[in-house]
């Protein structure tokens, strides 16, 4: 099994890593701070930072992170504390968790959201 975990000297929300296009990869990755993928990757992520799955993101996974931003395509649950931003043109295929959802023109999503609670609450007190 495959592990990678971010090693930064100052903060770990500060560190940034890219699996560029090209790449392939397969396991399960965890990391801090900011992963890009603008490659391929099979199996689970892990974190607590913020997952970037760039335009040419190729992701068969379970993915749990505190924020997704998907540009890409995706096979799989997704499980985000903060927010999901798909972009438009992302693909995805599989379940989606998060308290915020944004959407924009031309992406396909076929599968199920479900919107914690928290979340609900926090966008009716919204102005």
């Amino acid at each position: 099994m495959w592990r990678w975990r971010a090693n930064h000297r100052g903060s770990n929300q500060d560190s940034t890593s890219i699996v560029d296009q090209g790449c392939a990869l397969e396991g399960r990755l965890t990391f801090v701070g900011t992963l890009v993928l603008n490659g391929k990757f099979q199996g689970e992520i892990h974190s607590s930072g913020t997952l970037l799955i760039g335009e040419t993101g190729q992701v068969q996974a379970n993915l749990e992170a505190d924020v997704l931003i998907v540009s890409g395509h995706v096979i799989g649950n997704i499980a985000a504390r903060e927010r999901v931003e798909l972009k438009s043109k992302a693909r995805i295929f599989g379940d989606i968790t998060t308290p915020v959802l944004i959407l924009e023109e031309g992406v396909i999503f076929d599968g199920h959201c479900k919107m914690m609670r928290e979340g609900i609450r926090v966008a009716k007190n919204s102005p």
